[in-house]
């Protein structure tokens, strides 16, 4: 397997006003692995993915390239890219022209309704539909990392299990960091799981078990 590229995130602090969201922060995102970060709801996994991606100023942070602190990895066209949990692309863009926005050729996706759907503008079509195909745009892309937030969301069982297999496809080409609230999917396909928990990380060594334990998910 090809040795890919190590991302780090650390020392990263985050506060609104007097409330600290974010501390005592640790991920490293090897490539070749899914990793998955989970918590509960407000508790600041997508502030976490902004400043990774550098588009959140934290009140400190050290994002760092095998070692080396990237300030802005946004602005590096084959670095990262990041699935909001918003739509990614206008409405009025053709399927097919957004994916080549992304660099990806839309006839090479694979996907057996592309033929079908690559005319159509993004805003025809449904909520599900453009979801699953911008999460596709993100994974697909020519990129050494993604981050996913949140990319099976609204989306059918038969689309999350296909992009469950695309993820588990795509991790031999890009490291993958994603979070999602659906933590059995997620559980599936993560090579490494931290929690995120009272604004700090956690590695988990035992996920399913030491979830059930800190009262995360149920027996």
């Amino acid at each position: 397997m090809e040795h890919l590229a190590v991302l780090e995130a650390d020392s990263i602090e985050l506060t609104f006003g007097n409330q600290k969201i974010l501390q005592n922060i640790y991920l490293k995102i090897p490539g070749n692995q899914v990793t998955a970060v989970l918590g509960r709801n407000g508790g600041g996994k997508s502030c976490l993915l902004q400043i990774i991606f550098g588009t959140l100023t934290p009140t400190h942070k050290s994002v760092r390239w095998n070692g080396q602190y990237v300030e802005s990895p946004y602005r590096k066209r084959v670095f990262v890219r990041y699935l909001l949990q918003h739509p990614l692309t206008p409405a009025s863009m053709r399927v097919g022209e957004a994916f080549e926005w992304y660099g990806i050729d839309s006839d090479a996706v694979g996907y057996e309704k592309m033929p079908l759907l690559k005319d159509q503008r993004m805003g025809q079509l449904s909520g599900g539909e453009r979801r699953f195909l911008e999460t596709l745009m993100i994974l697909l892309s020519p990129v050494q990392f993604v981050l996913l937030d949140e990319p099976f969301s609204h989306l059918s069982p038969i689309y999350v299990e296909q992009l469950k297999t695309i993820i588990q496809e795509q991790k031999s080409k890009k490291g993958i960091l994603i979070t999602d609230h659906l933590y059995r999917d997620v559980l599936d396909i993560a090579d490494q799981t931290y929690l995120l928990q009272n604004g700090a990380t956690d590695l988990l060594s035992n996920p399913r078990q030491e979830l059930i334990d800190r009262g995360y998910i149920p027996e």
